[in-house]
């Protein structure tokens, strides 16, 4: 009785962080990457609170031209509740420094993804709960803008904003077809970076960020609350994320 009641606790609070729900929809966080310069490579991973890990490189093969693919995803072997999936994505994009302090860039890409989520809704309802077994194959093309401004030789605060159209190939709830075909996703992001370490270069190779971002779906109407498993996976999503960067370059280059 006290685990079941701990369980449901854990999947309470997992809602209200948006870290359950439309689980087979996995935003990856923005990109925004800190490659500023010709040659620099950067080598990203980052850690959600529902456990779920992602891993990604940008380099610069010439000045304001940028190349970035990525990864990650979540495993979970439970059977009566669970959450799991992987995914990728690539992008070219472009980056622009103004002055020392000030980075803006934008990136677009494509990316591919397989989620499934098992769980129950409604659970502290005075109502039956409804089971959903989700499954979706998807494609996904996004394009990002982003911006960093360093307030010091350590800490750099910065935003972003991706928007996402989805088009599954594959959703279904418990074997059924669910009658999603695409969505539009807005999906803003905020971090704080604080950079330390050395290097030969004199720059500082490592960073630590903190991310906390959104994803609403545009193609949902505002305020609606249809039931069943569409809703499930047109409703937004919130997610916070650490994570650590290396720039690779840094630790091979002369001052």
């Amino acid at each position: 009785m006290k685990q079941r009641l701990l369980t449901n606790l854990v999947g309470l609070l997992a809602g209200a962080l948006g870290l359950a729900g439309c689980a087979v929809y996995m935003p990856m966080q923005c990109a925004a990457p800190a490659v500023h310069d010709r040659g620099q490579v950067e080598l990203t991973g980052g850690f959600y609170l529902n456990r779920r890990l992602e891993f990604g490189a940008n380099y610069s093969p010439v000045r304001h031209l940028l190349v970035r693919a990525a990864g990650g995803g979540l495993g979970d072997k439970a059977d009566s509740s669970y959450y799991r999936g992987s995914q990728y994505e690539v992008a070219l994009g472009t980056y622009w420094p103004l002055g020392k302090r000030v980075l803006l860039g934008a990136l677009g890409g494509f990316g591919q993804a397989h989620g499934e989520a098992r769980y129950k809704d409604g659970v502290f309802l005075f109502t039956r709960p409804t089971q959903y077994q989700l499954d979706a194959r998807y494609n996904k093309l996004f394009g990002e803008a982003y911006g960093t401004v360093r307030l010091g030789s350590a800490v750099s605060l910065g935003l972003a904003y991706r928007i996402t159209r989805v088009q599954f190939t594959h959703l279904t709830d418990l074997g059924k077809p669910v009658s999603v075909g695409h969505m539009l996703r807005s999906e803003p992001m905020f971090f704080v970076r604080g950079a330390f370490g050395s290097s030969p270069s004199g720059e500082r190779p490592v960073y630590v960020q903190f991310g906390m971002g959104a994803s609403q779906a545009l193609n949902r109407p505002w305020g609606r609350q249809d039931p069943g498993p569409e809703a499930q996976v047109l409703q937004p999503r919130t997610y916070f994320t650490f994570g650590l960067g290396l720039a690779l370059n840094t630790l091979f280059r002369n001052p």
